[in-house]
């Protein structure tokens, strides 16, 4: 494998396995030759249970403690979702715990059906990150108020913000019909990192099909019929790809054996990707 393969920056995606915790998550990471992660440190439905980083100062110090031993990096937390209740001064703890853990990303979802208010909160919660250095990506989802790419980009646009950027999820923008003209037109430091899974050609037919997959029916990378390679080269060459890879196959191996899978079979794709480039 090339040098460029073994120095791309692989991020293990909490989503993976949502009931690790942090510790847990950084060791698998770890021994998946993973060198970062990310970790849900905000609930996204009301009532989900996360761990507890921004409120239980001991756990915070045992996982910062635990990235550094691993050789861990945290790529971003996640996932805060813009509400129509959404306060944003209720967030600044977890913009702080982000910052103090050494995380360079918020990851964001807009799920505010007016749009006015929407990219006013975006507004405000982007102003808010930047005071503590932190870049907000904007995820879009099929099932939430920002459906795909082309919107995406006219709502940070929108929000005009420095500090905001756009997140690609390759099985959402499979799902959301693979918008290869607006990707082109994006400006490579507008997409920071990216997102990696796989999935069935065919998109499920209903939002609570297509909800019900991307939280637990994603495919390893490399074993479903996305064009995974194509996304990867249209991508700015290099940005950390963060494997997001909840899967039905591998969801009763212990969490460090999955990430071991899903590391060697990403780097696989990663390295298919740049063989096709050359020739």
């Amino acid at each position: 494998m090339s040098e460029q393969i073994a120095a791309q920056h692989l991020s293990l995606h909490h989503l993976t396995r949502l009931n690790a915790t942090p510790v847990e998550l950084v060791d698998a990471a770890a021994d998946g030759g993973f060198d970062m992660c990310g970790v849900r440190i905000v609930p996204v439905d009301k009532g989900e249970r996360v761990f507890d980083l921004v409120g239980d100062s001991q756990l915070r110090r045992r996982f910062a403690r635990r990235l550094h031993e691993r050789g861990v990096r945290l790529l971003d937390v996640e996932a805060v979702w813009i509400r129509p209740e959404t306060e944003v001064k209720s967030l600044v703890p977890a913009l702080r715990t982000a910052a103090e853990l050494g995380a360079q990303y918020v990851l964001t979802v807009g799920y505010d059906e007016n749009r006015t208010r929407l990219v006013d909160t975006l507004g405000q919660f982007a102003d808010r990150a930047a005071e503590y250095g932190l870049t907000v990506p904007i995820e879009f989802i099929t099932y939430s108020a920002i459906t795909g790419l082309a919107d995406a980009v006219d709502v940070t646009r929108a929000v005009g913000r420095g500090n905001l950027a756009v997140l690609i999820d390759f099985l959402q923008f499979f799902r959301a019909g693979a918008e290869w003209d607006v990707l082109a037109g994006i400006p490579t430091s507008a997409l920071p990192y990216a997102q990696i899974s796989d999935g069935p050609a065919a998109a499920p037919p209903t939002v609570d099909a297509l909800r019900r997959e991307a939280r637990s029916a994603r495919m390893v990378p490399g074993t479903g019929e996305l064009d995974l390679e194509r996304l990867i080269a249209a991508l700015p060459p290099g940005i950390p790809l963060s494997v997001e890879a909840p899967t039905v196959e591998l969801a009763e191996q212990p969490l460090g054996a999955a990430a071991r899978i899903l590391g060697e079979a990403t780097r696989k794709v990663l390295a298919a990707s740049a063989a096709n480039a050359r020739s």
